[in-house]
């Protein structure tokens, strides 16, 4: 739906002529991603009728205030890696892109804490933050991911959180656009002072901002956020090694570099490997926790090269990565490094753990180095079509965890025999630890399929639904988010299937939505709607749509 002129105008003046734009050839660059055949059924998600590139939280309040005068939806993205940042619930909507708001704002080594724009990635603020001797947490989804949109919008479980928490928790203050156009600063921010903390004096908002997986642009537009640092025992510079013109993904260290250390046990059999995975966590003395390494060397340079590779495999290696844990330890002097790598041989040992030399040699563990603290490895999920990844949050017994991952591993396997997906080795559930195993682990199951291909497609969503089903199997596990609440609404249904077996909380997202968008201009379609719409049901399970409505 294209906007009319007066409407068009409007937004032009918020942000200038140059910074705004309806021209087909640019807007369709921004809903080509991964995964919108899955979800939609074409090459693209709802066409944007219009896309603007803001420079500040004035620029951002003023065209949200003109959403709500002529009824437009708008949503924020800083990468739009993933296709819940680029998708709308109908074509009379606008998309932020955030770009030019990409500064580090500060670094304040003192109190170990950073302000940063919507456009300032992981990595970025890595570099930046090891010249001081700090660290921020890892995300899984490669070297372009925003900070705010893994600390404030969306969810994520990373393997430093055993060493730097949760990306919630993180958050010490931010400034935020609401959907109504008025700008919040909540905790310090708004008594004049600095994005110091968000909580007190009075009621926190932490909650409200993001949630367990956050709001995904539905409920406003986060322009600064102050989020915590960590020690950093490396060096205040690193060089990666790679080709020119070759992509830091394909970058390599000759050596882990010192401040840290690199194990690589892997155990007989699954309920070994979580049982010492919860006994190393508890005992604090890890920077980091990894399964399933990825690669020990550098990926293929293309699907091609990959599939060839991939079909060539040994799964009996394949299954040796999934049963091995990637231990990364940190500290600041070199007794406590000794007796922290003590520690976990001595449990490695106890679990019937063994250290294959082609895991531990050092060049692999180089690999697993850059793998697990900056994301490297998240290229080899992306090979082949596309890929799925389910997940769910299961209490952090050895137990639970064995259960979860034998139930999605016989589901998998079904269509895998098929000929439907193609596995990397027999076991394609893996999982990593939220907190120290104490909160529980995310759980994920991971399928590549192509999305072109009718009977891959055909089961691939056959997959999703049945791992989705609330009458399903997984039941029992919580409530499911693909990847990190990749879900869309309109179209799976996950909050409105889902919120009355978990006391509920989908009526009280619904209520915080209409408190914070009462005219619901803030795009709902990776968050909640202000009220479910009328769908077709099965008994109490609103079946998944893929894309057959008229408008998401």
């Amino acid at each position: 739906m294209k906007l009319t002129r007066e409407e068009y105008r409007a937004l032009e003046a918020t942000v200038g002529p140059e910074y705004i734009t309806q021209e087909p050839v640019i807007m369709d660059t921004y809903n080509q991603v991964w995964g919108n055949k899955f979800f939609f059924d074409a090459k693209h998600s709802v066409r944007p009728a219009a896309v603007l590139l803001p420079a500040s939280a004035e620029e951002i309040a003023a065209a949200v205030k003109a959403c709500n005068k002529y009824g437009i939806l708008f949503k924020a993205f800083s990468s739009g890696f993933e296709y819940l940042s680029l998708s709308l619930a109908h074509s009379k909507g606008i998309l932020f892109d955030m770009r030019r708001m990409n500064r580090i704002l500060e670094i304040d080594a003192k109190n170990m804490r950073a302000v940063v724009e919507p456009y300032v990635s992981v990595y970025r603020l890595q570099l930046e933050a090891a010249r001081h001797g700090l660290y921020t947490g890892r995300i899984g989804v490669g070297y372009s991911a925003g900070v705010i949109a893994a600390e404030c919008c969306h969810h994520g479980c990373q393997h430093t959180m055993v060493s730097t928490s949760g990306y919630g928790r993180n958050v010490l203050g931010v400034e935020w656009v609401l959907p109504t156009g008025e700008i919040l600063n909540p905790g310090t921010g708004e008594s004049g002072g600095d994005l110091f903390s968000a909580d007190g004096p009075g009621f926190s908002l932490r909650g409200i901002l993001r949630g367990r997986t956050g709001a995904n642009g539905g409920h406003g537009v986060i322009t600064r956020a102050s989020v915590k640092l960590y020690p950093w025992y490396g060096p205040k510079e690193w060089h990666q090694k790679k080709q020119p013109g070759e992509p830091l993904s394909r970058g390599q260290l000759d050596r882990v570099p010192d401040g840290y250390r690199v194990l690589v046990p892997t155990f007989p059999d699954l309920e070994s490997q979580l049982e010492a995975a919860g006994e190393v966590c508890r005992t604090e003395i890890l920077y980091g926790l990894s399964i399933a390494m990825l690669a020990t060397g550098v990926v293929p340079e293309g699907n091609d090269e990959d599939w060839a590779w991939a079909r060539k495999a040994d799964p009996r290696m394949a299954d040796n990565f999934r049963q091995s844990l990637v231990l990364v330890m940190g500290a600041p002097s070199k007794r406590m490094l000794d007796y922290r790598e003590k520690a976990a041989r001595a449990i490695t040992d106890k679990w019937g753990g063994r250290f294959l030399p082609e895991f531990n040699e050092p060049k692999a563990l180089a690999r697993a180095f850059i793998d697990l603290i900056w994301s490297t490895g998240v290229p080899s999920l992306r090979i082949t079509g596309d890929f799925l990844p389910s997940s769910s949050s299961p209490d952090g017994s050895p137990d639970m965890l064995k259960r979860l991952a034998l139930a999605e591993q016989q589901i998998v396997a079904r269509y895998e025999g098929q000929g439907a997906f193609f596995q990397k080795g027999k076991k394609a559930v893996t999982w990593r630890p939220e907190e120290h195993l104490s909160i529980g682990a995310q759980g994920i199951s991971t399928a590549l399929y192509d999305p072109y291909d009718p009977m891959s497609l055909k089961a691939a969503r056959e997959f999703i639904d049945e791992l989705f089903d609330p009458r399903g199997k997984l039941k029992r596990f919580g409530v499911p988010s693909r990847g990190g609440c990749l879900q869309i609404e309109p179209v799976t249904h996950v909050h409105q299937n889902w919120g009355h077996l978990y006391d509920n909380y989908d009526v009280w997202m619904m209520k915080i939505k209409k408190v914070l968008d009462p005219d619901t201009v803030g795009d709902w379609t990776a968050y909640i709607p202000p009220e479910y719409p009328d769908y077709a049901r099965d008994g109490d399970y609103v079946l998944p749509s893929y894309g057959k409505e008229e408008e998401l």
